[in-house]
């Protein structure tokens, strides 16, 4: 028979196809419990995270004579962990954990006072809408960050986390819904040696501290939460679409690559023309700058200026965005980079 098979090409090819399948099949299995493991791992999270209690209600008057608003934010670049030392970068930059905090709780309180200031003017804003688009925690995707952190990854993940929800629980009782949309394929949180695109969203810190987040929040019944796997996702604000995603993807040198994102805006509007998948605007993170280019929103980040930003010549405040929308005219207005030096 063996001597049939070596003879007999398409015997030998059968064999041949029968083994491969065997080890691929071997393979796939391997991975399906992998995946398995660290979906189990996520549940075990969940429930050992107590939800945090939400702080009462704030009756909100506003007048009804002028459109109804909604309030958006763009979270990103957080990079807990990180530690910039002022000595290093000449003043320009300085950032650690209870830096970050006090940030944080800052942009809390200036999205609701916007928020507050056009209530007064006569539009409604009922709804705020947070696209959480990666990089929450430093990690230890470089050499002098796993060294110079000021703790370990999984002590980032977890204050990272309790910062977040403690962010949302501030702005809860001010807003009669929030919604949150999460995407965690980012590069800081990775944890392989490059850009993971298969399972980057899964096999990611942020997925974690997102899951932190949202095990504290489980008890705030206006918080609304969508979870993205993908390295983009597309969040449908009452009509007005964001293509949102990190933005690691987008080449870049020396600086904003703006024939990047006209790049990208480019392909993803091709291919999306007849999926029903369209977008009105682009959101990203990853740049550090804040800024709007051609329908693209980029946000800003939490630590500022970073050393290598120092020895480059570059600076960069820390910021955050917001802005609002006008659902019924599709438009977007009242970009606000947020100061949180």
């Amino acid at each position: 028979m063996k001597t049939k098979s070596i003879l007999n090409p398409e015997i030998a090819e059968a064999q041949r196809l029968r083994k491969a399948n065997k080890v691929l099949t071997a393979h796939v299995n391997k991975l399906l419990q992998e995946r398995g493991k660290d979906l189990a791992f996520i549940e075990d999270l969940k429930s050992a995270v107590p939800p945090s209690v939400p702080f009462p209600t704030k009756e909100i008057e506003v007048s009804q004579d002028g459109d109804e608003f909604i309030m958006a934010t763009l979270i990103s670049d957080w990079q807990i962990g990180e530690v910039i030392s002022a000595k290093e970068t000449d003043g320009f930059g300085s950032f650690n954990y209870a830096k970050a905090c006090k940030r944080v709780f800052t942009l809390a309180e200036k999205i609701i006072s916007s928020a507050d200031m056009y209530r007064q003017s006569g539009h409604p804003i009922n709804e705020l809408h947070i696209l959480s688009i990666g990089d929450l925690v430093s990690g230890n995707i470089h050499y002098e960050l796993e060294v110079t952190n000021e703790f370990p990854v999984t002590i980032a993940v977890e204050k990272s986390g309790e910062l977040f929800a403690e962010f949302v629980r501030k702005l809860a009782p001010h807003f009669p819904k929030i919604k949150i949309w999460e995407l965690s394929a980012d590069n800081h949180g990775r944890l392989t040696h490059k850009n993971q695109f298969k399972q980057g969203g899964m096999n990611n810190y942020s997925r974690l501290v997102h899951t932190i987040a949202n095990a504290r929040l489980a008890e705030h019944k206006n918080v609304e939460i969508v979870i993205n796997e993908g390295i983009s996702m597309l969040c449908d604000i009452q009509g007005v679409k964001f293509l949102a995603t990190h933005g690691h993807q987008i080449k870049s040198q020396m600086g904003i690559p703006f024939y990047g994102f006209l790049r990208l805006k480019s392909k993803e509007a091709i291919r999306r023309m007849s999926s029903g998948k369209q977008f009105d605007y682009i959101a990203i993170g990853h740049f550090h700058v804040p800024g709007i280019i051609e329908g693209i929103l980029v946000n800003g980040n939490l630590p500022g200026s970073t050393e290598l930003d120092h020895a480059l010549g570059r600076h960069a405040a820390p910021s955050q965005v917001s802005f609002l929308i006008n659902p019924r005219k599709k438009l977007l207005f009242g970009w606000t980079a947020w100061d949180l030096s």
